[in-house]
């Protein structure tokens, strides 16, 4: 049994809440109202200036899922108050993005908060142009996105455009595609003289995934995959890459620019998440030898190699690891079957211990950290525990305020 895990039963039996490092504060539901037991729910992320929270469902009967957006009422005492949630991508027959069809059944995933504006909050997600379900032999996801007064697709390509994502000043969002037959990353430019949409990388032998911008909207974190492995890159300045007009100067300044993070490694990387001070990116890795398995990982992106935080973890559905706002630490999902998924705060510094977060609750997962204030505010999924939860099918929406 590893440390970690005994430390996890010492707390359970002990039925203590506060520990050494972090402590959970507060741990309430969230409503979803008539959504309640209609499917799983995945992915909670309040925008970022949180007045609203997306999440995704996956249909009771597993052949559609979507993204619904909430309003959020932070006002009162906490937990905060959802609003009613609505389809991200509009359904209704009077609306210009109506589906038409019978069923009108559209399958959005994959959503991204883009830039908080005075006149509200934008948002993109994958979204599917016509009636689709998961049982079908073709879907085929363009990239869709809504800001106050506005929404349009801002993709159009019989290959499958996803994974977007906004860089910090809005002016540039990234995104997966087929388009090139081997699947890369592209930039979409909201301001761009001509083709706002520019490819960014150009490796003929793999796949790239996952991108991920650093706080200061400037690098460019990503998942490439490279001789049979999935490596972790980097490029340090993705917008003077996305600047350049001509694709071929563009294709012959890319390969110059881009830094392997993990070069020489055997096992596989995923998911990376840069730290709120941007010198650090955490992701995941399955270990060649244990393939099933996940790992923690950090790396400087300046300098050093991988480091190792903690065995056995369990990746969000999208996104990368949930870093704490002041960059010292990780709060991760246990894979333990015996203690049913419980969290952790695994702190950078390797001279100190990873302690447990005692929520209460069972099989957690996609967490999620913002700052209101003098809190940490902890969003995640997950079945409530004990004997007062007669419903254990379906993980609900949680928050908790966590503290230092």
């Amino acid at each position: 049994m590893t440390v970690k895990k005994i430390l996890s039963l010492l707390m359970v039996l002990c039925g203590t809440l506060a520990f050494a490092g972090v402590k959970a504060e507060r741990i309430e539901p969230l409503s979803i109202g008539a959504l309640e037991g209609k499917g799983q729910v995945t992915n909670p992320r309040f925008s970022p200036d949180g007045k609203e929270l997306f999440f995704e469902l996956l249909a009771a009967d597993g052949e559609s899922s979507e993204v619904y957006v909430a309003s959020v009422d932070g006002s009162g005492d906490f937990p905060p108050l959802l609003g009613a949630p609505e389809a991200a991508m509009p359904s209704k027959k009077n609306d210009v993005f109506s589906l038409g069809g019978p069923g009108d059944n559209t399958i959005s995933e994959h959503p991204a908060w883009g830039a908080s504006t005075k006149r509200g909050q934008t948002l993109a997600l994958a979204a599917t142009r016509k009636e689709a379900s998961r049982g079908g032999s073709k879907i085929n996801f363009d990239i869709f996105f809504k800001a106050p007064g506005k929404k349009r697709f801002l993709t159009e390509h019989p290959e499958n455009d996803s994974e977007p994502t906004f860089n910090a000043t809005g002016e540039y969002l990234v995104f997966a595609s087929g388009r090139s037959g081997e699947g890369d990353l592209y930039a979409y430019s909201f301001y761009a003289d001509g083709n706002p949409i520019r490819r960014l990388t150009f490796e003929e032998s793999g796949s790239e995934l996952y991108p991920a911008w650093s706080p200061n909207g400037k690098s460019l974190a990503f998942i490439g995959h490279l001789g049979g492995v999935d490596h972790l890159f980097f490029i340090d300045d993705a917008l003077k890459l996305a600047d350049i007009k001509d694709e071929g100067d563009r294709r012959s300044k890319a390969r110059g620019v881009t830094r392997d993070l993990t070069a020489g490694s055997p096992d596989s990387s995923l998911a990376p998440a840069f730290s709120p001070d941007g010198k650090w990116i955490a992701f995941f890795v399955h270990p060649k030898n244990h393939p099933t398995r996940s790992d923690l990982y950090v790396v400087n992106i300046d300098e050093g190699e991988p480091a190792l935080l903690a065995e056995s973890v369990i990746p969000p559905t999208r996104d990368g690891p949930c870093w704490a706002p002041d960059s010292k630490g990780l709060f991760v999902v246990d894979e333990s079957a015996e203690l049913m998924n419980p969290i952790y705060f695994v702190p950078l510094d390797p001279a100190e211990e990873m302690s447990l977060v005692d929520t209460g609750t069972q099989l957690n997962g996609d967490l999620s950290l913002r700052v209101e204030g003098e809190r940490w505010v902890l969003l995640f999924v997950a079945q409530g525990g004990g004997d007062r939860d007669n419903e254990k099918r379906w993980r609900k929406i949680y928050v908790a305020t966590v503290g230092r």
